[in-house]
């Protein structure tokens, strides 16, 4: 038994050392992109560089001088702030309740555990039970991004760019279809054509004239516009479905080996207080 109340604690102490340390990163990033934007963008300068060769291969001449990432990630650095202090606080639990057989750190790292657990199962639920009601709740907001801020293929800000990206990446036109641009109107002065059906973005190649063709007259042949980012995205993860299933399941696993180890180090400590008494 004692042998195996060393592993479980030798398991709990190395796991929870690197929920440590993720925790710690996460916050740290998430406070730098939050609250240090200037010190992150010099910090993603290469990246920056790379992702304008990439679009400018792509026939996209896109700047990101003026890109900065807090306004593209948002309030999103809030997530990876509290994300970053949970992880923090349930690596210390387990660790220093493991480490030094603090029975109540112990069951209270368990029950984050379970907690954990069971948003990730109910997710995961949700994701099938409700599949189209959750398709609709990721899509509204990326089309209201296409709607109201998207301003055109040679655009600087960060909404633009990120669309961009996503189209070049994927080789696709708005959430669904190019018709995701049509009550939008920032993009349509990105050329000299006059009255453009789609943006340019959406066209397969991108020189000057066979955009100018593109955008008035597209079809399957010259544009992506029946080819949605949503549907292209999630045929990637089908794709990857394997790596992602994998994954999940190696995640499943440590926590639910770690809430063994847990119950294991509680018992065995149990066991010796009573012994002791009597």
């Amino acid at each position: 038994m004692g042998a195996c109340k060393g592993c479980s604690q030798f398991f709990l102490v190395l796991v929870n050392i690197i929920f440590s340390l993720i925790g710690i990163a996460l916050l740290v990033v998430g406070c730098i992109v939050r609250w240090g934007n200037e010190f992150m963008n010099n910090l993603l300068q290469d990246s920056y560089s790379k992702l304008t060769k990439a679009l400018q291969d792509a026939g996209v001449d896109s700047n990101l001088n003026d890109f900065n990432i807090a306004d593209f990630v948002g309030d999103a650095t809030l997530a990876f702030i509290i994300l970053g202090a949970f992880f923090f606080v349930l690596g210390i639990l387990g660790c220093v309740g493991a480490c030094c057989q603090v029975k109540c750190m112990l069951v209270i790292y368990v029950i984050f555990l379970v907690i954990l657990l069971l948003v990730e199962v109910t997710f995961i639920i949700l994701i099938f039970a409700v599949r189209s009601e959750v398709d609709s709740w990721i899509k509204k907001p990326f089309k209201t991004a296409i709607q109201k801020e998207y301003k055109g293929i040679n655009a600087t800000d960060s909404i633009s760019i990120a669309i961009n990206f996503v189209s070049v990446e994927f080789k696709c036109c708005g959430v669904e279809n190019s018709g995701d641009f049509n009550s939008s109107t920032l993009w349509r002065h990105e050329t000299n054509v006059a009255n453009p059906v789609i943006p340019a973005i959406c066209c397969k190649n991108k020189t000057e004239s066979e955009i100018s063709d593109c955008v008035q007259n597209p079809d399957d042949n010259n544009s992506y516009k029946n080819q949605g980012c949503y549907e292209a995205i999630e045929s990637w993860l089908t794709d990857n479905q394997n790596v992602m299933i994998g994954v999940g399941a190696a995640v499943l696993a440590v926590e639910l080996l770690l809430m063994i180890f847990s119950l294991i180090v509680c018992k065995t400590n149990r066991k010796k207080d009573d012994y002791d008494e009597y």
